[in-house]
């Protein structure tokens, strides 16, 4: 039986699972998930437009799987899936996550969320293909990098960045547009209102800021920070001329940081030339992603009610192209003025006959 969770399945997330696959994204990596206190603000909010929590439940097997909307689109991340219980006799763990994600997947899409979005090991190949029979397909490689160790550049300079503002957000769409590929854009479905901050992340977290390098279409670098308590998160655009700056850029968001927390940096396959200088600042791999993505069908509302009896519809007599000779005919036959005219002319050979 799968159902949204309710009170009572609260309580088996309390215990610790049989086995778990956490999915990290930005937010996961700086701010802990805590599927308790997840599944019952999902039970709070009754609504699976900015989370969700579905649980199955077959004898002493429980299950669940959980995804966490994000803020002001239209979007979910799977966060996690675990097994409780079960044992001989019971379905195996990816044919239950299986069918929790196909629960997940039309209900999320019923309240009007377009993309579900799962970055997944590159290890679990069982679980990749799961996804892949759902419908989601894996559109780019992702690289987490953590910060383990000195500046082996050892320099000092930092890149003259500034604070984004909201005047940057078509500028940094712009730059987003001109090195990202195609199908990765079109797979994110970005706009220019996406890269704004919101408004309250002073308090909200994970904390969220970013800073720009130029303005306009001299718009260079672009470097993200999502900070939670439990570390820091940067990510990182810039033009591929502009490269020997990487390293200074870099620094710059590394000298905003006041704490000894764990710092990570995330950078795609089509970013290889960055890996290098991340490098030499003491950035090294720690796990690779793939992330996948799945567009669900958002319900369109319309009447179930239609005439069955209708009148033929009438449409005008399509226009041909006549003649002169019948255009003429055809305006005779209307006004009648062949008929007067062969009428005068009868009259009048009848008053003057020939010959005379």
């Amino acid at each position: 039986m799968i159902r949204p969770v309710t009170l009572s399945d609260i309580w088996t997330l309390r215990r610790k699972p049989r086995s778990q696959v956490a999915l990290f994204n930005e937010a996961m990596l700086v701010l802990p998930h805590r599927p308790f206190w997840f599944a019952l603000r999902c039970w709070l909010e009754g609504s699976a437009q900015d989370c969700a929590t579905f649980v199955y439940r077959e004898g002493a097997l429980s299950a669940v799987v959980q995804s966490l909307g994000r803020r002001g689109r239209p979007e979910h991340d799977v966060a996690l899936m675990a097994s409780y219980g079960g044992g001989n006799g019971h379905p195996t763990d990816p044919d239950v996550w299986f069918r929790l994600l196909e629960s997940l997947c039309a209900e999320v899409g019923t309240a009007r969320v377009q993309r579900i979005y799962a970055a997944l090991p590159h290890r679990h190949d069982e679980l990749r293909e799961i996804f892949r029979q759902l419908g989601f397909i894996g559109y780019a490689q992702q690289t987490v990098l953590r910060l383990d160790g000195p500046d082996w550049d050892q320099g000092t300079t930092l890149a003259p960045m500034r604070p984004q503002s909201n005047h940057d957000v078509w500028a940094i769409h712009k730059l987003y547009g001109a090195v990202t590929p195609r199908q990765v854009q079109h797979v994110e479905a970005r706009d220019a209102r996406s890269w704004m901050l919101p408004l309250d992340r002073a308090w909200r977290r994970p904390y969220r800021n970013a800073w720009v390098l130029g303005a306009g279409d001299r718009m260079t670098a672009y470097l993200h920070r999502t900070t939670g308590p439990v570390g820091h998160v940067f990510s990182l655009l810039i033009r591929p001329e502009a490269r020997e700056q990487t390293t200074d850029v870099l620094r710059f968001g590394l000298a905003q940081i006041h704490d000894a927390l764990p710092v990570y940096l995330m950078l795609r396959e089509y970013q290889q030339e960055l890996f290098l200088p991340a490098g030499d600042l003491g950035f090294q791999p720690v796990a690779e992603q793939t992330l996948f993505c799945k567009h669900t069908t958002v319900a369109a509302r319309r009447s179930i009610l239609a005439p069955v009896l209708e009148s033929p519809e009438t449409h005008p007599p399509i226009p041909t192209i006549s003649s002169r000779c019948e255009d003429g005919r055809l305006y005779g036959n209307t006004t009648g003025y062949y008929q007067q005219y062969r009428i005068a002319s009868r009259d009048a050979s009848a008053a003057y006959p020939s010959g005379n």
